[in-house]
């Protein structure tokens, strides 16, 4: 008698992706800006920025969405020449202090490490010096970008990220002088998280 034949092998199964990423999360942040105002010729604005971030994400299967808001201060600024109404020449300071973002976030896990992209409303104070005067305005705008995170630990995450952000243009007036300027930044961010 012939030997009865083996059991046909069972399926694989796959295993359901770890949900590392679902959750609040907050932490902070160190960046470095660079950008330029529009009114200003030469001003190579660029200086360090820092603050914080929180958030929600949601994930399913390697998928995850969430939202994001953040807010930092910065010392960017950039000096150059700039020509006040009337054709009077005279050198410009430009400035961006407080500012912060609310966002969308979407990524792809690859655990422990996470893609996404990331966009949204952002704001920033705008402030010209020139002469003995300045000006300021609360500057409205948006964001885009994107990054990859990953999972230190159970609950710290680190990130590093990349942003464009364009706050648009802002009518200011210097001691009679009126002029419009719009401001455009790029900025690198390095993160450390704590996941709840």
């Amino acid at each position: 008698m012939a030997p009865p034949s083996p059991p046909p092998a069972a399926a694989p199964v796959q295993a359901a992706p770890v949900q590392l990423w679902t959750g609040p999360y907050a932490g902070v942040f160190l960046g470095y800006n660079w950008g330029d105002h529009e009114d200003i010729v030469g001003d190579d604005s660029d200086g360090i920025s820092g603050g914080a971030y929180a958030g929600y994400n949601y994930q399913f299967d390697n998928f995850v969405v969430g939202a994001e808001a953040d807010l930092g201060y910065s010392d960017v600024s950039g000096t150059g020449v700039a020509t006040v109404t009337g054709g009077v020449p005279g050198v410009r300071e430009g400035e961006v202090g407080l500012f912060g973002s609310v966002r969308a976030r979407a990524g792809v896990a690859f655990n422990p490490f996470l893609i996404y992209a990331t966009g949204g409303v952002a704001v920033a104070d705008i402030e010209y010096n020139q002469f003995d005067g300045s000006d300021s305005s609360t500057a409205v705008g948006y964001t885009v970008g994107g990054g990859v995170e990953g999972m230190v630990t159970d609950n710290i995450t680190a990130r590093l990220e990349y942003r464009y952000t364009d706050y648009g243009s802002d009518d200011y007036n210097i001691n009679g002088n009126s002029f419009s300027s719009a401001y455009d930044e790029h900025s690198v961010r390095a993160g450390v998280g704590f996941k709840f």
